[in-house]
Protein backbone atom coordinates (compact mmCIF):
# COMPACT_ATOMS: atom_id res chain seq x y z
CA UNK A 1 0.00 0.00 0.00
CA UNK A 2 1.46 3.48 -1.07
CA UNK A 3 1.48 6.26 1.44
CA UNK A 4 0.38 9.68 0.44
CA UNK A 5 2.70 12.36 0.79
CA UNK A 6 0.89 14.83 -1.20
CA UNK A 7 -1.55 17.73 0.35
CA UNK A 8 -4.14 16.13 -2.21
CA UNK A 9 -5.68 12.97 -2.31
CA UNK A 10 -7.05 11.49 -4.98
CA UNK A 11 -11.05 10.55 -4.88
CA UNK A 12 -12.59 8.82 -7.58
CA UNK A 13 -10.05 9.45 -9.76
CA UNK A 14 -9.88 13.68 -9.17
CA UNK A 15 -7.85 15.22 -6.56
CA UNK A 16 -9.16 16.48 -3.80
CA UNK A 17 -7.18 19.73 -1.72
CA UNK A 18 -6.59 18.99 1.89
CA UNK A 19 -8.75 21.21 4.25
CA UNK A 20 -6.54 24.38 5.33
CA UNK A 21 -5.50 24.31 9.34
CA UNK A 22 -8.20 26.63 11.23
CA UNK A 23 -5.93 29.68 12.42
CA UNK A 24 -5.04 29.97 15.66
CA UNK A 25 -5.20 33.15 18.02
CA UNK A 26 -1.77 34.75 18.61
CA UNK A 27 -0.01 34.13 22.06
CA UNK A 28 1.76 36.88 22.11
CA UNK A 29 -1.48 39.50 21.34
CA UNK A 30 -3.27 37.54 24.06
CA UNK A 31 -0.33 38.44 26.74
CA UNK A 32 0.34 41.95 25.39
CA UNK A 33 -3.15 42.76 25.76
CA UNK A 34 -2.97 41.41 29.10
CA UNK A 35 -0.11 43.43 30.34
CA UNK A 36 -1.27 46.55 29.40
CA UNK A 37 -4.43 45.92 31.30
CA UNK A 38 -2.79 45.70 34.22
CA UNK A 39 -0.76 48.46 33.62
CA UNK A 40 -3.45 50.56 33.02
CA UNK A 41 -4.98 49.25 36.57
CA UNK A 42 -1.34 49.82 38.21
CA UNK A 43 -1.27 53.34 36.83
CA UNK A 44 -5.25 54.21 38.28
CA UNK A 45 -4.51 52.28 41.38
CA UNK A 46 -1.43 54.75 42.03
CA UNK A 47 -3.25 57.70 41.21
CA UNK A 48 -6.19 56.82 43.69
CA UNK A 49 -3.78 56.36 46.60
CA UNK A 50 -1.89 60.02 46.08
CA UNK A 51 -5.23 61.70 45.76
CA UNK A 52 -6.56 59.87 48.90
CA UNK A 53 -3.06 60.81 50.62
CA UNK A 54 -3.08 64.34 49.93
CA UNK A 55 -6.99 64.30 50.74
CA UNK A 56 -5.95 62.88 54.37
CA UNK A 57 -2.49 64.93 55.14
CA UNK A 58 -3.05 67.92 57.12
CA UNK A 59 -2.94 71.56 56.29
CA UNK A 60 -0.05 73.09 56.30
CA UNK A 61 -0.08 76.75 58.11
CA UNK A 62 1.33 79.90 56.10
CA UNK A 63 4.58 81.21 57.76
CA UNK A 64 3.57 85.19 56.88
CA UNK A 65 7.39 87.28 57.10
CA UNK A 66 6.63 90.82 57.34
CA UNK A 67 9.52 92.09 54.91
CA UNK A 68 8.65 96.22 54.77
CA UNK A 69 11.35 97.23 57.09
CA UNK A 70 14.46 95.32 55.22
CA UNK A 71 12.61 96.71 51.94
CA UNK A 72 12.66 100.37 53.42
CA UNK A 73 16.57 99.80 53.75
CA UNK A 74 17.45 98.74 50.82
CA UNK A 75 16.16 95.25 50.18
CA UNK A 76 14.95 96.15 46.83
CA UNK A 77 18.32 97.36 45.30
CA UNK A 78 19.05 94.08 43.47
CA UNK A 79 16.21 94.38 41.86
CA UNK A 80 16.76 98.02 40.53
CA UNK A 81 19.43 97.65 39.17
CA UNK A 82 18.01 95.40 36.67
CA UNK A 83 14.86 97.28 35.64
CA UNK A 84 15.93 99.30 32.71
CA UNK A 85 13.41 102.14 32.92
CA UNK A 86 15.03 103.71 36.09
CA UNK A 87 17.75 106.11 36.08
CA UNK A 88 21.52 104.93 35.50
CA UNK A 89 22.19 106.35 38.72
CA UNK A 90 19.60 104.64 40.88
CA UNK A 91 20.73 101.46 39.19
CA UNK A 92 24.04 101.64 40.26
CA UNK A 93 23.31 102.89 43.51
CA UNK A 94 24.47 106.03 43.71
CA UNK A 95 21.36 108.07 44.14
CA UNK A 96 20.49 105.86 47.62
CA UNK A 97 23.83 107.20 49.54
CA UNK A 98 23.48 110.68 48.09
CA UNK A 99 20.34 110.63 49.38
CA UNK A 100 21.40 109.28 53.07
CA UNK A 101 24.06 111.08 54.79
CA UNK A 102 24.35 108.75 57.66
CA UNK A 103 25.01 106.06 55.74
CA UNK A 104 27.64 107.54 53.67
CA UNK A 105 29.29 108.09 56.77
CA UNK A 106 29.21 104.97 58.18
CA UNK A 107 30.45 103.17 55.15
CA UNK A 108 33.04 105.57 55.33
CA UNK A 109 33.98 104.67 59.02
CA UNK A 110 33.82 100.84 57.98
CA UNK A 111 36.12 101.07 55.20
CA UNK A 112 38.73 103.13 57.70
CA UNK A 113 38.18 100.62 60.20
CA UNK A 114 38.80 98.10 57.83
CA UNK A 115 42.25 99.79 56.67
CA UNK A 116 42.95 100.66 59.72
CA UNK A 117 42.90 96.68 60.87
CA UNK A 118 43.30 94.66 58.46
CA UNK A 119 45.90 95.67 55.95
CA UNK A 120 48.82 95.65 58.65
CA UNK A 121 48.19 91.95 58.91
CA UNK A 122 48.71 91.48 55.43
CA UNK A 123 51.56 93.10 54.55
CA UNK A 124 53.22 92.01 58.05
CA UNK A 125 52.18 88.19 56.77
CA UNK A 126 53.14 89.12 52.84
CA UNK A 127 49.28 88.04 51.77
CA UNK A 128 50.31 90.74 48.93
CA UNK A 129 46.74 89.78 47.13
CA UNK A 130 44.68 89.47 50.27
CA UNK A 131 46.21 93.62 50.74
CA UNK A 132 45.79 94.63 47.73
CA UNK A 133 42.55 92.91 47.03
CA UNK A 134 41.58 94.71 50.83
CA UNK A 135 42.43 97.87 50.16
CA UNK A 136 40.90 98.06 46.65
CA UNK A 137 37.50 96.97 47.95
CA UNK A 138 37.32 99.62 50.12
CA UNK A 139 38.64 102.53 47.91
CA UNK A 140 35.67 101.49 45.25
CA UNK A 141 33.04 102.70 47.76
CA UNK A 142 35.35 105.62 49.72
CA UNK A 143 36.13 107.94 46.31
CA UNK A 144 32.42 108.12 45.76
CA UNK A 145 31.41 108.24 49.75
CA UNK A 146 33.87 111.41 49.97
CA UNK A 147 32.23 112.88 46.82
CA UNK A 148 28.86 112.73 48.07
CA UNK A 149 29.37 113.99 51.53
CA UNK A 150 31.79 117.06 49.96
CA UNK A 151 28.68 118.02 47.42
CA UNK A 152 26.42 118.85 50.34
CA UNK A 153 29.34 121.26 52.11
CA UNK A 154 29.80 125.31 51.25
CA UNK A 155 32.22 126.03 48.47
CA UNK A 156 35.44 126.61 50.21
CA UNK A 157 35.13 123.20 52.29
CA UNK A 158 34.25 121.58 49.29
CA UNK A 159 37.43 122.39 47.60
CA UNK A 160 39.25 121.99 51.22
CA UNK A 161 37.83 118.43 50.89
CA UNK A 162 38.50 117.73 47.71
CA UNK A 163 42.16 118.39 48.23
CA UNK A 164 42.62 116.21 50.75
CA UNK A 165 40.97 113.42 48.81
CA UNK A 166 43.99 114.06 46.02
CA UNK A 167 46.65 113.33 48.68
CA UNK A 168 44.17 110.56 49.86
CA UNK A 169 44.12 108.94 46.91
CA UNK A 170 47.79 109.78 45.94
CA UNK A 171 48.80 107.55 49.07
CA UNK A 172 46.42 104.78 48.70
CA UNK A 173 48.26 104.07 44.51
CA UNK A 174 51.63 104.16 46.07
CA UNK A 175 50.07 101.28 48.70
CA UNK A 176 48.83 99.72 45.52
CA UNK A 177 52.04 99.75 44.02
CA UNK A 178 54.09 98.46 46.99
CA UNK A 179 51.66 96.02 47.34
CA UNK A 180 52.13 94.35 43.62
CA UNK A 181 55.44 94.50 43.75
CA UNK A 182 55.46 92.88 47.15
CA UNK A 183 58.01 95.45 48.75
CA UNK A 184 57.01 95.24 52.38
CA UNK A 185 59.33 98.08 53.43
CA UNK A 186 57.50 100.41 51.13
CA UNK A 187 53.73 99.05 51.84
CA UNK A 188 54.42 100.02 55.10
CA UNK A 189 55.45 102.93 54.79
CA UNK A 190 52.72 103.70 52.01
CA UNK A 191 49.99 102.45 54.38
CA UNK A 192 51.55 104.58 57.36
CA UNK A 193 50.94 107.81 54.99
CA UNK A 194 46.93 106.45 53.77
CA UNK A 195 46.10 106.27 57.26
CA UNK A 196 47.23 109.97 57.68
CA UNK A 197 45.49 110.76 54.55
CA UNK A 198 42.38 108.91 55.23
CA UNK A 199 42.11 110.92 58.74
CA UNK A 200 42.51 114.44 56.84
CA UNK A 201 39.77 113.57 54.64
CA UNK A 202 37.49 112.12 57.26
CA UNK A 203 38.32 115.60 58.95
CA UNK A 204 37.37 118.06 56.10
CA UNK A 205 34.46 116.22 55.87
CA UNK A 206 32.90 116.22 59.84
Amino acid sequence: MQTVTSSKAFVAGQAVRAAAPAPRASRAAVVVRASGEESRRAVLGGMLAGVAALAASPAQALDLIDDRKARSAGFDIIYEARDLDLPQATRDGMSQIRADVAAAKARIAESEKRIDSELEGYISKAYWTQGRNELRRQIGTLRFDINALADGLPKAAKKEALAARADFLAAVEKLDYALVKKNGSDAAKALAETKATLDAVIAKLA
